[in-house]
């Protein structure tokens, strides 16, 4: 009996060990097009931003450059989200976290890419300046918590997931970019990859998850601070002292580097609708583009 009970008791901690740990694992994606390279971008995390249980972790970005892909020729378009009177990035990504463990939590009302349309488009509408929006939903998202026993890239400097894209838009695009037209990529599936050039440093895990942090260039001025104020409201008062504390704060200078992409279409099908766009009349469209502005 005592044996049977060993044996259970030794079961029940391998498993918790491995519940544990398993939320370190990348879900694995593979790099396809068309892709969205997000720049200039801030990863946010606050520890209770949902609720006592579950932290929201957000990314956001200054500009978004949608790339064709190598198979219809590497064109790109970008759009910028600042402009007279608008100093603040969009909300471009929206992740629910246990923030016991570091475990993506699935709460699709909160796990949302929302890549909008630039502020140029929103100011001039429709017929005047070119753009993109894409909307969905992250179906699986993780993190890689040990690389190479290399501090400080052990913890906090890969991400990657998984989405839904349930709407695409376009906007006025020039001609080498006529196969994006409304909803060629909806309902597709896709991937997020996410690079964080300083990582948590020499924190024990998942403790990284308790506090709350803001990475991305020059995060630890109080410049960037203002700009990013609107994103930081509900993060703890408290400065964190050690990479040990929770229920604290931190500032990290950094490099973060953002894709969003969809499922990989094949090049025939990129050169068949370009022919087809080429050929139909150009009809003008007016389009209601609904600023999604995220506080």
């Amino acid at each position: 009996m005592k044996k049977i009970r060993a044996k259970q008791l030794i079961g029940f901690v391998m498993s918790a060990f491995f519940i544990e740990h398993a939320e370190a694992v990348l879900v694995g994606v593979t790099q396809t097009y068309p892709d969205i390279t997000l720049n200039q971008n801030y990863l946010i995390y606050d520890n209770n931003g949902v609720d006592s249980n579950t932290g929201l972790l957000k990314l956001v970005s200054y500009a978004a450059t949608l790339n064709e892909g190598p198979n219809a020729g590497n064109s790109t378009l970008t759009q910028t989200y600042t402009g007279p009177g608008d100093s603040k990035p969009d909300l471009i990504l929206s992740i629910a976290i246990d923030r016991l463990t570091g475990n993506w939590v699935n709460m699709p009302a909160v796990n949302k890419v929302s890549i909008n349309f630039g502020n140029s488009v929103i100011a001039n509408g429709a017929g005047n300046t070119p753009g993109f929006s894409w909307q969905g939903e992250i179906t699986d998202f993780g993190w890689q918590q040990n690389i190479d026993n290399n501090p400080p890239y052990e913890f906090g400097s890969f991400f990657d997931g998984t989405w839904k894209l349930t709407q695409d838009d376009y906007e006025d695009m020039p001609a080498n970019m006529n196969q994006f037209t409304d909803g060629t990529l909806a309902n597709n599936n896709g991937g997020i990859k996410i690079f964080n050039s300083a990582g948590f440093g020499t924190t024990s895990y998942p403790t990284a998850f308790q506090r709350d942090w803001v990475f991305g260039a020059n995060a630890n001025t109080v410049g960037i601070q203002s700009v990013l104020a609107t994103y930081l409201t509900g993060l703890s008062t408290v400065t964190c002292s050690s990479n040990e504390q929770t229920d604290c704060k931190s500032f990290i200078h950094s490099t973060v580097t953002t894709d969003v992409f969809a499922t990989p279409i094949p090049a025939a099908f990129w050169l068949w609708t370009g022919a087809l766009a080429s050929i139909l009349p150009t009809i003008k469209r007016v389009k209601t583009i609904t600023a999604y502005r995220s506080a």
